[in-house]
């Protein structure tokens, strides 16, 4: 008799539904970025790339700058100190704008394709000011949103490699 048979399943619509119940999407503090959702397996492969840095604890692009703190002076991320660490841009030859940052307490991973651009828009009704940010923020980079991504969907194995890489940086 064989054993039993362990499928990994993540309810993603359950997950984001707790995580906007607590507060953790939708708008942030100040100016107005919202927080999304993405499943780990649909992060860009640099942004994959730079998680397995993460763990391994680099060799990292810049060092120096890579696990160094973000300061979340917008508000766009739950209090926290947090860890950045640069993904990079195809097509780019500095250091872009794509980050994943980490919150130390808990391990969560966060992705921004608008790490210093923050798109706020001023004037006209609510409908206008979020089109005029999609506008906007498509001259940032057009594949990404304005604001933060939280990383959904990881394999425990992986979530926790990652808590210890974080702990033990932080």
């Amino acid at each position: 008799m064989s054993g039993p048979v362990t499928t990994t399943h993540f309810d993603h619509a359950i997950e984001e539904h707790g995580m906007r119940r607590h507060g953790m999407l939708g708008r942030g503090v100040g100016m107005g970025n919202a927080l999304f959702s993405i499943d780990y397996d649909n992060l860009p492969h640099e942004a994959r790339t730079t998680i397995s840095l993460i763990i391994a604890n680099g060799p990292y692009p810049y060092p120096g700058k890579d696990g160094s703190n973000f300061g979340n002076k917008f508000g766009d991320l739950p209090s926290g100190r947090y860890l950045e660490y640069t993904v990079p841009t195809p097509g780019v030859t500095n250091r872009g704008t794509r980050r994943i940052v980490a919150r130390c307490t808990t391990a969560q991973l966060f992705f921004t394709a608008c790490h210093y651009e923050r798109v706020h828009v001023q004037g006209g009704t609510k409908a206008e000011k979020e089109q005029a940010r999609i506008i906007a923020t498509s001259t940032v980079d057009a594949e990404w949103r304005n604001g933060f991504y939280i990383i959904t969907g990881m394999a425990l194995e992986l979530r926790n490699a990652i808590n210890k890489a974080i702990k033990a940086k932080s």
